[in-house]
């Protein structure tokens, strides 16, 4: 055993010193053990106090959310599994134009004032005519359309060398404008109905109601109505929650279109 002692002081005086603190300490080490058991005894009574109603509780999936590079816009895959995905404002849809499409993808827009850009990435492969229709009723329901009610709205489709921001002499583009040149494909009939789903592979997102769904997805469907955003969001908050799915209302927010909605 090692003992530190001052060589200006005398041994008799170290030895004085070091019992003084060994008796500082053990003063301490008394306190903390008493500390210690006084925690323990609000603890245990606690404990008594509080009383669980096994039956009451409710399990909560744990969702575990991959951000893909298509979550800054809107997005959902069709029925043989193509991509689409629409802009949310001006510079999201100045960003989906200029970044996002390539040679052979499909632009669709909804012939209605307040319309978001929208893309079917094809991924060089030829969807069917069920992928564009779902194409453009996603182009339609997040466009004005819902917010307006208005059902006959028509959607065309173009090839992306048609898409130019390019303007015609004596006009300016702002951000998120593009102008159209040439030939379009229209769709006409087109259905506002909305799916809310949550897909446990790729999370919560938002389609056509006309799309089929898998096994292991839980959705919501609405159409235009009276509630509003945010009332509507609590509802499936809730209805997602009862089916053991926990989401945030501001995720919910985020794949609604503008406007107001009903629950089926």
């Amino acid at each position: 055993m090692e003992i530190e002692i001052e060589y200006l002081e005398s041994v008799g005086k170290t030895a004085e010193n070091k019992y003084l603190l060994r008796n500082k300490f053990k003063s301490k080490l008394v306190g903390l053990e008493s500390a210690l058991s006084q925690t323990k005894q609000k603890l245990e009574n606690i404990s008594k106090d509080i009383s669980v109603d096994k039956g009451n509780i409710k399990i909560s999936r744990k969702i575990d959310r991959v951000k893909h590079w298509y979550s800054k816009f809107r997005w959902f895959f069709t029925k043989n599994g193509f991509l689409v995905i629409a802009g949310r404002d001006a510079k999201n849809n100045e960003l989906l134009i200029k970044r996002y499409m390539e040679k052979n993808d499909l632009y669709f827009h909804a012939e209605i004032h307040g319309a978001p850009h929208t893309l079917l990435k094809t991924n060089n492969k030829e969807p069917l005519e069920i992928d564009k229709i779902q194409a453009a009723s996603f182009a339609m329901i997040n466009s004005s359309a819902w917010k307006n009610k208005v059902y006959s709205t028509e959607v065309y489709s173009v090839k992306p060398e048609q898409v130019t921001k390019t303007a015609n002499p004596g006009e300016s583009l702002g951000t998120g404008a593009f102008v159209i040149r040439g030939q379009r494909e229209y769709y006409k009939k087109l259905n506002l109905k909305l799916k809310v789903v949550y897909d446990k592979e790729k999370g919560l997102y938002a389609c056509p109601i006309l799309l089929i769904e898998k096994e292991g997805k839980e959705d919501v469907v609405v159409v235009p109505g009276k509630d509003s955003k945010s009332v509507t969001s609590k509802k499936i908050k809730e209805i997602f929650l009862k089916k053991g799915i926990s989401l945030a209302q501001e995720e919910i927010d985020s794949v609604l279109p503008p406007g107001n909605f009903d629950i089926l």
